[in-house]
């Protein structure tokens, strides 16, 4: 099973995961890793990676932040220079459960892929599609 883990700013990644648990119940190698004020990068980095070997078995990592060029998005980014490590920005709710749901299922790339696309679908203005 793929791991996840939540690197945003302040309480972000707890909402999403606590949100995720009211519709799926308990979720498995999933962490949060959260960025206040005055932080560290190399301590944070340091973060990052403890959790990463704790929710890893073997499948590979998914790490989700909050917005691209942000502190949480530019740590996590140093990660990539291995295979078994993914990083996608933007993390919304659809997007989270798309990974949660479909982790045992596909490899790391495609998950990524897919959780991305999931996470697009998942964002709308309801009056223009209700005018439809």
């Amino acid at each position: 099973m793929i791991g996840i883990i939540i690197v945003a700013h302040g309480d972000i990644g707890d909402s999403l995961i606590k949100a995720a648990e009211l519709i799926l119940g308990s979720i498995d190698n999933t962490d949060i890793v959260r960025i206040q004020r005055n932080i560290i990068c190399e301590k944070l980095r340091k973060e990052i990676q403890k959790k990463m070997e704790k929710v890893d078995n073997g499948d590979g990592v998914v790490i989700l932040t909050d917005m691209f060029g942000g502190t949480p998005s530019n740590i996590s980014l140093s990660f990539l220079n291995n295979e078994m490590v993914e990083v996608i920005s933007g993390v919304n709710l659809p997007m989270l459960l798309s990974i949660i749901q479909n982790r045992s299922s596909f490899g790391l790339k495609e998950l990524a892929l897919r959780a991305m696309k999931d996470g697009i679908k998942g964002i709308s203005v309801p009056r223009r599609k209700l005018r439809s």
